[in-house]
């Protein structure tokens, strides 16, 4: 048990994550947006989301850590009015390094190959490429600066997103701020040891190969979903376990395009050349509520076991 404590107290070190002195190992979330709509129609559809991520670290030196991990996904939801249900998943292996370039700049260089399709099926375009590099410059004990970009093929073409960021924690450590835009944020305040509240902000976008009927054209779907809401927060057995409940507004877009109806780039939520012909209606968000578990490794906890 000792060798896991030292191994953990590495990536962190190796990071340069001085105010952060702890890692998340596994993460699970399940929820719905309820009622989605769909422009020119009355029928509603609910969306559930399902996804987990898992993330080992395995320690080279003090400066360089090797990252491992899966990370799981799973929508199910009628892409057009009066449609069977369709279940769309993603499983993206990570792979990479984590280096400490100096006392004051380290990075992360990330490998992330992914399936994407309905049902896991292996016809047509549902292999992808992509991967993350992000350099963090560590300004003080409680203030980190993020930079970087995140780059994949996707079924619409290739997608890329410039990354700006910091992670920082207030003096009494009540407040903490993580931000990553345009892919996520995070802002909490922390009332006690077990009870925090905070406003999280997700935008995701995917691909997804659609499984091919007798005698029509292969087919993908475009996810590009923006999430934002409150959430309540308990933690259990130290704050190794952690509940979040959490409920706000998506936007709920999954749009189905044949394959090899492209844009030239994508970049952020911008879509250059975009001239595709949508082949189902355009979809309207809603409220959605979500329930997640994380098991949250301390450096704190004692190294005698």
């Amino acid at each position: 048990m000792k060798h896991f404590y030292l191994l953990i107290s590495l990536y962190l070190i190796s990071q340069s994550f001085f105010a952060q002195d702890y890692v998340d190992l596994v993460k699970i979330n399940y929820g719905t947006i309820l009622d989605a709509g769909f422009e020119g129609s009355d029928a509603k559809t609910n969306v559930t989301l399902f996804d987990v991520g898992i993330t080992y670290p395995i320690p080279i030196n003090e400066k360089i850590t090797v990252i491992t991990g899966l990370d799981y996904v799973q929508h199910g939801l009628d892409l057009s009015p009066d449609a069977e249900t369709t279940m769309l998943n993603n499983i993206t292996l990570k792979a990479g390094l984590n280096i400490k370039h100096n006392d004051k700049w380290s990075g992360t260089y990330v490998l992330l190959p992914k399936i994407a399709s309905q049902d896991l099926h292996t016809n047509g375009d549902h292999f992808f490429f992509g991967g993350l590099a992000l350099l963090k410059y560590q300004k003080s004990e409680r203030m980190q600066y993020r930079f970087g970009a995140y780059a994949t093929s996707e079924g619409f073409g290739t997608f890329l997103t410039p990354i700006l960021g910091l992670y920082y924690l207030s003096e009494g450590e009540k407040w903490e701020v993580s931000a990553s835009l345009p892919i996520n944020a995070d802002v909490n305040h922390r009332f006690n040891d077990a009870i925090a509240v905070g406003l999280g902000f997700q935008a995701f976008v995917r691909s997804f190969s659609l499984e091919r009927e007798a005698s029509s054209t292969e087919l993908y779907t475009q996810m590009s979903n923006i999430e934002f809401g409150p959430y309540l927060q308990h933690g259990f057995m130290n704050q190794s376990i952690l509940v979040r409940l959490q409920a706000g507004y998506s936007t709920a877009s999954y749009e189905v395009f044949a394959e090899g109806d492209t844009l030239p780039i994508r970049v952020s939520a911008f879509e250059f050349g975009d001239d595709r012909n949508l082949l189902n209606p355009e979809m309207t968000g809603n409220l959605f509520i979500r329930v997640g578990v994380t098991y949250r490794f301390h450096l704190d906890k004692k190294k005698e076991d």
